[in-house]
Order: structure tokens, then sequence, then C-alpha cells
């Protein structure tokens, strides 16, 4: 895998689509969508947060980010020919939850798009908190709102 700041604050993270990801079509199978878009936001997370991603946030900090809403719209099958291309940002930071999107291509061509919604929480009770202030300044640094690229 390999990540790169894809200018205008999006960020690039590239995934091998192997063998076994896919179906006897040879197009990756739909559940794997979904995992591909939440390892490029972890991605992000690590690239913005000097690389502490999701496991850091949830033991070292105490934070989680639990998923409230995913919503994913399909373009074009998702196949091991080629890398897939996740550009990923913020879209929206409230009080206490953070909207990510997620547009992942092939080869130029656009295979899906999606918008994944977190809400933070003290993990070890589950309870809804705002952001850190440190990580509400990463995120505002990196917000594009509603804007589709």
């Amino acid at each position: 895998m390999k990540d790169r700041a894809a200018g205008a604050g999006v960020f690039e993270h590239e995934i091998a689509v192997r063998w076994g990801d896919c179906d006897p079509a040879g197009i990756a199978y739909t559940a794997r969508l979904p995992a591909f878009a939440l390892d490029a936001i972890d991605a992000w997370w690590e690239r913005h947060l000097g690389g502490a991603g999701w496991y850091q946030l949830n033991l070292d900090r105490n934070l989680g980010t639990p998923f409230v809403r995913m919503a994913i719209d399909f373009r074009s099958p998702v196949t091991p020919r080629h890398r897939l291309v996740c550009r990923t940002w913020p879209a929206r930071l409230g009080t206490s939850s953070i909207d990510f999107r997620v547009d992942a291509s092939q080869d130029g061509e656009l295979c899906f798009e999606g918008r994944f919604t977190c809400v933070f929480v003290v993990a070890d009770r589950f309870t809804k908190t705002p952001p850190p202030e440190d990580i509400r300044t990463v995120v505002e640094a990196h917000l594009r709102p509603d804007e589709a690229t």
C-alpha cells in the first residue's frame, strides 16, 4: 500500500486488490469495498495524527470512533488488474461526529464513492464526546465540505 497527498487537501491511499478479494467472476466481493474504504480512512488518521490510527486512538487515547452510517454508490467493478486509489478527506465535522468521503478509482475510472459517519466516544465507557482539540484542529485544516473531486 502506498499513501500520498493528492493536493488540495485530499489524501490518496493505494490498495492492492488481490485474487482472494474477488468472486468467481473476477471482481471484488461487495463486502470488501467498505473494508477498502475503512482502510483508507484509518490510513488518513495515521497520516494526519503522526502515525496514530484507530488502534492508537482507542488504546492510547481512550477515544473511539464507531460508525453510525455508511453510504456507498457503486460505479464500476473493482478488480485485481490495477491499484485501487482511495481519495479520502473529512467532509464534515460536528460537535461529536465526523463524516469522511472516499472516492475509489482504478486506472482513472471511478469505482465507488462513499460517505462514512463516525461518532467520537470515550472508548472504555462508549459515551459520546466532542473530539479533542488537537484532533479538531487537524480535521478542520483538511475539511472539504460536500466537495466532490
